[in-house]
């Protein structure tokens, strides 16, 4: 077991040498992030759906990739994540109702809770490395629509959650 003060490739927790907790790593915030905010934290069925994305790079490379899950609570919610390190990109995101050939969208308020390097940023001084700023999580609300567009700020995962209409 590595001594405090070294750390793994993937800890969960960054601690000092008197086992003190110093910060949480960023795949411990991200984790947050899927499991409180993407999915809803309670022993009952979620619905999950097939998503695509067209936000590639000039090379044909997938940038963004989607998830979405109907939630116990009747929400919907997408989870979306900006591998691109280096641009924000905006979305809109259209539910497809294969059943009656309707799209449909976010309407009324809009759960935004995104993690990226606006929120999180590790600076490596060897033993002394810290992250600054050391989360949490962005959150605010958006007002949904048909031509919502919902900003990924480069490097993030952003979830939006809220209700659905028709469109």
């Amino acid at each position: 077991m590595p001594s405090p003060g070294h750390w793994g490739a993937y800890p969960l927790l960054l601690i000092d040498e008197n086992y003190k907790l110093i910060s949480y790593p960023p795949q411990y915030m991200a984790s947050q992030v899927i499991t409180k905010e993407w999915v809803q934290p309670v022993d009952a069925p979620h619905k999950l759906f097939k998503v695509s994305s067209d936000v590639t790079d000039a090379a044909g490379t997938l940038l963004v990739t989607a998830y979405a899950v109907k939630r116990p609570d009747g929400q919907w919610a997408v989870m979306l994540v900006n591998r691109d390190q280096y641009n924000q990109h905006a979305v809109k995101v259209l539910f497809n109702d294969g059943a009656n050939g309707h799209d449909r969208h976010f309407s009324g308020p809009v759960d935004r809770i995104t993690f990226g390097s606006a929120e999180y940023q590790w600076h490596p001084e060897g033993e002394r490395g810290h992250a600054d700023p050391d989360g949490p999580p962005a959150q605010s609300k958006i007002s949904g629509g048909t031509d919502t567009l919902y900003a990924l700020p480069m490097a993030s995962i952003t979830v939006l959650r809220g209700s659905v209409g028709e469109k």
